[in-house]
């Protein structure tokens, strides 16, 4: 039996004194003093009993836990706009509209206990039971508590009898399942509290008055739960140099803690509610095979898999969100799906422009991106015409690995891509000369459209208003981001032990290597694949890094 305990902690201080002094000639004309004070304190607990025994062929194990984890912050920033900055420090009392005060507290906790149990008799079957309780402070009383317990099993059938015959064709196999429940806190603090927020909402005259704003709240909030299910197996084949490795799993959310819309007779936000149910199914392949050749020992893996998802019930209702980068929660489809107009081409002269269909109050002209008309009434609007365009979930994520070696050299490299995926690329991205500016202008803005250049992959360029049309929020804007990337390849030499020895040195390497240096894509203006931001583009970019290294050991 074991007694193991841990605690541990973290506050973290942080002051800012700030001194912003005008620039006559330029938008910053304002003499700012500016103090700001924030901390925080984050506690953790870990308390835990094993024991573990084995009476023969049977194995048994236990364990008992308690956790504790707590956060506390607090903050508050005073600021005042001053005649001059001759001085920086706050002098005399100042008030009114030239001072500026705001400050905000907040913390949360949760408890946990939990316990397990594993059985295993002469590693042919395997049993484990978890169970667990979580005591949440995002939840009002009563609705704090989540009970999540989990059970897994495996038989490695190679280790029976009746397998003798097989055993030198498939020395190991193995098939295992599980199956468990897991929870979900992740939102706001006091979320099921009516808090009251006091600004000045309401003027008189010249005079404002302050008003007192309550949220909406939810005290019937309670955990998102998700049932987990997986069942797969491991065979090995070749006196196990070849494995196989198969899982499929099938997980279904249920109590999803989400913002559905409420009518605008409400006079509020939306409210957290527990509203919805997700499902996602997937599966994953693995396979690594070691194959010696002479003195050649060469070392292949690789693996693939896909997961989708699908919202199987939000109460009818439908969640669009974002603005850039517009999505949709929908019955049937992924969550966060895209959602946009189709785009069917460009205008290619004034007949055409004319004819339509175009976008409420906007006249196109040639060269402009035309939409498709999803009723037929001549005019695009975005409650009537918008379609579910993809999504940026990634699917069939595959990779690959090779080594070799061969009397003290190797050399390994690691592929890795997806087959399938959509990214939404918005803003100085995509849009030559955005918001105006000067830039960027990317390759693909030279095949624009033209009288002369009719078959252009973009649109005729824009700039101002005349970037209406285009800029309307359409699948045009929506790139094929599948990829395929080496993304480490080494060589190396581990010398002899014998030339090694007369200089009393027990193990000499020198290596080269090279991170990211080739990616295939058809992500247009050289943007990242991998790229998970909000389509700006408004990210470091991926580095290609060469390395030269000698390992040493004496």
């Amino acid at each position: 039996m074991k007694l193991i305990g841990s605690a541990g902690g973290r506050v973290w201080n942080n002051k800012l004194h700030e001194n912003r002094k005008a620039f006559e000639g330029t938008g910053d004309s304002e003499n700012k003093l500016t103090e700001q004070f924030y901390r925080s304190k984050n506690i953790t607990t870990n308390l835990m009993v094993t024991y573990n025994t084995k009476i023969g062929k049977h194995s048994i194990g236990g364990l008992l836990g308690y956790a504790y984890e707590g956060f506390s912050e607090k903050q508050f920033s005073t600021s005042r706009l001053t005649e001059d900055s001759k001085y920086d420090i706050f002098v005399g009392d100042l008030s009114g509209d030239k001072v500026s005060n705001t400050g905000s507290a907040s913390d949360w906790a949760i408890y946990s206990g939990f316990a397990r149990a594993t059985y295993n008799y002469d590693e042919k079957y395997l049993l484990e039971f978890n169970i667990r309780n979580d005591y949440s402070s995002y939840f009002a009383k009563g609705n704090r508590s989540g009970v999540f317990p989990s059970f897994s099993a495996g038989w490695r059938i190679s280790e029976e009898k009746f397998w003798s015959v097989l055993k030198p064709y498939v020395p190991s196999l193995k098939i295992r399942g599980s199956w468990g429940l897991v929870g979900n806190n992740r939102i706001g603090a006091y979320q099921y509290m009516q808090t009251v927020s006091v600004k000045n909402g309401i003027s008189f005259g010249d005079k404002l008055a302050q008003t007192a704003e309550f949220a909406s709240a939810n005290p019937d909030l309670k955990w998102e739960t998700t049932r987990m299910a997986n069942i797969g197996f491991e065979l090995g084949l070749l006196n196990n140099d070849l494995n196989i490795t198969f899982d499929c799993f099938n997980n279904r959310t249920k109590d999803i803690l989400v913002n559905l819309p409420v009518p605008g007779l409400f006079g509020n936000g939306a409210p957290i509610q527990n509203a919805g149910k997700v499902e996602t199914r997937g599966w994953e392949l693995s396979v690594n095979y070691r194959l010696k050749t002479g003195p050649v020992v060469h070392n292949f893996a690789g693996n693939i898999s896909d997961s989708f998802n699908e919202v199987i019930d939000t109460r009818g209702t439908e969640i669009i969100g974002g603005s850039d980068v517009q999505t949709i929660i929908k019955e049937g489809y992924p969550l966060y799906s895209y959602y946009a107009y189709r785009s069917d081409g460009f205008f290619q002269n004034e007949e055409e422009c004319q004819k339509g269909p175009h976008l409420e109050g906007i006249t196109p002209k040639p060269g402009d991106i035309r939409y498709l008309d999803k009723n037929g009434d001549g005019v695009i609007k975005p409650d009537d015409h918008r379609f579910i365009v993809g999504n940026a979930v990634p699917r069939y994520t595959f990779g690959f690995t090779y080594g070799l070696e061969y009397k003290g050299f190797d050399f390994s490299m690691m592929w890795q891509g997806v087959g399938r995926r959509n990214k939404w690329m918005r803003g100085e991205s995509v849009e030559a000369f955005h918001n105006n500016n000067e830039g960027p202008v990317m390759d693909f803005h030279q095949d624009r459209w033209t009288p002369n250049n009719p078959d252009a992959t973009y649109p005729r360029l824009t700039m101002g208003a005349e970037s209406a049309n285009n800029a309307a929020k359409s699948d045009f804007w929506i790139q094929d981001a599948k990829y395929l990337r080496l993304k480490n390849a080494q060589i190396g030499h581990t010398f002899p032990q014998q030339w090694m020895k007369k200089l009393y040195v027990k193990n000499l390497r020198i290596f080269a290597s090279v991170q990211n240096p080739l990616t295939f894509t058809k992500m247009k203006g050289g943007w990242d694949p991998e790229y998970t931001g909000d389509g700006s583009g408004r990210a470091y970019p991926v580095a290609r890094v060469y390395s030269f290294g000698l390992n040493v050991k004496f």
